[in-house]
């Protein structure tokens, strides 16, 4: 019998438990839960209705450790990380959104610092779980987000020729790679992401800030200077698991490396959408240009005047004004061109 089960896991390696946890208290949505080796994947479907067959919206999220579902103190339950009319969206498609790696589904917010993050100390907003620090590279999100779509391909509440991906700032990278050679992904929307990777972001940062004079050049210089120091022990010990620069070393190596490749190897459509005020993004309007090269026309470019990394326009100062968002109208371009691209 030993042998039987051993031969099985060798054949099927990745087979993951799935369990329906059903309609979330207080919130019209479900919680569903994958379980592969020692990894515990969970994500909400937005409206909860699987008795309806719809296309799928998997929705990857940025960085951080942001639980899916926040309460705050008067009872009230909000799916945290979507800036827009999810309910309206979901009455046409299955919303989907993936947790992040090691962080609960559900945290009050006296549990979260100001950036909705989740700490494991009240006392220490600063206190994010290392466990969550050790999972936090491309690798791990790809994965997670192919089982996810593994999992929606095998549901018959899913139109399975209709599944769509779509990540913003880091989740955009993660929708990429999950994309490539990936027939069970329709289309691709890739929002706010540097497809040259984050030590490109960071570094154009610094010289950005020199630039608009909110730092002395020579103080955007030491800190260019450092991210080199940085690499050099990144390349050199790529596994190492200490924090020694915010990050492990791993999470510095996965998120670093252009996607540039991987981009021209995907078929299916891609629709790119960015900020021109978003140093992040801003490295995507050479994209149209890679992509005529190739001979590749499978590009959607969306750029947004005047707008930042989370859609919102900015203030004399190049600050953004929260009052301002634009996640809506990124929204309705979008889904317009997945209805009507072919």
């Amino acid at each position: 019998m030993k042998k039987i089960i051993f031969f099985l896991y060798l054949l099927f390696p990745l087979a993951l438990w799935s369990q329906d946890l059903g309609i979330v208290n207080g919130l019209d949505s479900r919680h569903f839960q994958l379980k592969k080796s020692k990894d515990t994947i969970d994500f909400i479907l937005v409206n909860g209705r699987i008795d309806t067959i719809k296309p799928v919206l998997i929705f990857c999220q940025g960085s951080t450790p942001v639980p899916l579902v926040i309460q705050f103190p008067d009872g009230e339950k909000t799916v945290s990380v979507l800036s827009f009319n999810y309910r309206e969206l979901a009455k046409n498609y299955h919303l989907v959104v993936i947790s992040m790696p090691k962080t609960p589904f559900e945290a009050k917010t006296e549990h979260l610092n100001k950036l909705n993050m989740y700490v494991t100390d009240t006392a220490n907003l600063d206190s994010i779980d290392p466990r969550y620090l050790a999972a936090n590279y491309l690798e791990n999100y790809v994965s997670r987000a192919k089982a996810i779509v593994n999992f929606l391909y095998k549901q018959k509440w899913v139109n399975k020729r209709r599944i769509i991906l779509l990540g913003h700032s880091q989740g955009a990278k993660v929708s990429i790679e999950a994309a490539v050679n990936n027939r069970k992904v329709y289309k691709l929307g890739f929002l706010s992401g540097n497809p040259f990777g984050r030590l490109d972001q960071y570094i154009r940062l610094e010289r950005y800030l020199s630039i608009i004079g909110k730092k002395q050049p020579g103080e955007s210089q030491a800190m260019i200077n450092q991210y080199y120091e940085v690499w050099k022990d990144v390349v050199k010990n790529p596994k190492r698991k200490e924090v020694l620069h915010g990050d492990p070393n791993l999470m510095w190596k996965s998120f670093s490396s252009s996607q540039l490749e991987d981009l021209l190897k995907i078929k299916t459509p891609i629709y790119v959408a960015y900020g021109t005020e978003d140093f992040k993004a801003v490295m995507c309007d050479l994209l149209p240009i890679h992509f005529i090269s190739a001979g590749k026309t499978n590009l959607t470019l969306k750029p947004y005047v005047g707008l930042e990394h989370n859609f919102m326009e900015i203030d004399k100062n190049r600050d953004p004004i929260y009052e301002t968002m634009h996640w809506q109208d990124v929204m309705d371009d979008f889904i317009k061109w997945v209805e009507t691209m072919p």
